[in-house]
């Protein structure tokens, strides 16, 4: 008699756990949403001012969530050492995931930023200081949606509408993409078609924007499959579809062929320079299991070191491509540079935001382990605004 009633008790509580899981997940999930409003010919910005230069200079920062704050610090030591803010130091910015908040946040007009957090010194300093401020309450759920999602399971890991919150405030609503000071390509992953789709904020192709409002066009490029809700811009008539767009990490994490690609097309027979600056690699766990345990291993053991791989190989590819284009350059010269780190004892998550004073220490790191780079960068950067 007792166990029947346990019995009962029970499945009523999986029952109720169900029904509530099933409307949590897919009726009450708040989603991201806005509208589709294209940009104007009359606010298409040009790029003329390129064609003048003999050498473009691009700056690519790759996805890694907190660890955005590793190529903070290395953009930090490279203004301090040339003296001049790296809005000044670059043509073209370009960034996935935590890199498109880095190179969008270069580009706001201190004049802009400065009716939100009054003087503005650095805004390399604002940017550090909105990671160490704002990581906890993005990556941070309370404890029903853990439950409810089965910490990720089942929808979003995190709350889209914090995101949402962050990025708005940061930007502020009236902000728009067009408005930033330098040309930025910021690669998303569009949902629809599944393919790698390029928000540009210069020339004919601000044509192809779903909005021109930054917050909403960063807030879709940052939201990670899985981790957040993908964002879709919902348009008003019928004669034109829906957009819907996500992080482009687990397609392009490393945009650097992508960017060069789109400016020496567009700025032919110029001399290119390219720094890319990673947040940190994750060590593979196999490195450091001995074989009569690692030949165990199934798909859960497997799959961190399979996210880890495929994010270096990305960094790989891009380098090899750089490396195909040097080789095949004639009357024009492709430079590079690529700055990463290790981030290994202590290792910090993408995520990790408890840990989030330790990324000091290894950009810290990657800043001594790399002197003879660090001190090329400076030189190629102070030959190209001398």
């Amino acid at each position: 008699m007792e166990l029947g009633y346990i019995l009962v008790i029970c499945t009523v509580i999986i029952v109720i756990f169900t029904v509530c899981a099933y409307l949590y997940n897919y009726i009450l999930t708040a989603s991201a949403t806005f509208y589709h409003s294209p940009v104007g010919d009359n606010e298409n910005t040009i790029r003329s001012h390129l064609r003048d230069k003999d050498t473009i200079n691009i700056l690519v920062v790759d996805g890694g969530g907190i660890r955005g704050l590793i190529p903070l610090y290395v953009i930090k030591h490279l203004e301090e050492a040339l003296g001049q803010p790296v809005d000044e130091l670059f043509d073209v910015f370009s960034g996935v995931s935590t890199g498109a908040v880095i190179v969008t946040g270069l580009n706001v007009r201190s004049s802009h930023l400065a009716r939100n957090y009054a003087d503005i010194d650095s805004k390399t300093d604002l940017l550090i200081d909105l990671y160490k401020a704002k990581s906890n309450y993005l990556f941070s759920t309370p404890w029903y949606h853990k439950l409810l999602t089965g910490s990720g399971l089942f929808s979003p890991k995190y709350l889209g509408r914090r995101l949402h919150k962050v990025l708005e405030k940061h930007y502020t609503p009236e902000l728009n993409f067009t408005d930033l000071k330098n040309y930025v390509i910021i690669p998303s992953l569009s949902v629809n078609t599944g393919e790698l789709h390029l928000f540009k904020n210069r020339g004919e192709d601000t044509s192809a924007l779903p909005t021109n409002s930054l917050y909403q066009l960063v807030t879709a490029a940052v939201s990670g499959v899985s981790l957040f809700p993908p964002v879709g811009f919902m348009a008003d008539s019928n004669e034109i579809d829906h957009k819907y767009f996500a992080d482009a990490g687990i397609s392009a994490n490393n945009p650097a062929s992508v960017a060069l690609l789109d400016i020496i097309k567009e700025f032919p027979h110029k001399n290119y320079y390219i720094l890319i600056l990673g947040s940190g690699t994750s060590p593979l766990t196999s490195s450091k299991v001995k074989y009569k345990d690692l030949k165990n291993w199934g798909i859960i053991q497997w799959t961190r070191d399979a996210i880890s791989s495929v994010q270096r190989s990305m960094d790989e590819q891009q380098i090899h491509a750089l490396e195909i284009a040097k080789l095949l350059s004639d009357n024009v010269k492709v430079k590079y540079n690529y700055l990463n780190v290790e981030v290994t004892e202590p290792h910090v998550g993408l995520f990790d935001y408890d840990n989030i004073d330790s990324l000091k220490i290894h950009s810290d790191r990657l800043i001594k382990n790399n002197g003879e780079t660090i001190q090329q960068v400076i030189d190629q950067l102070a030959t190209a605004n001398g």
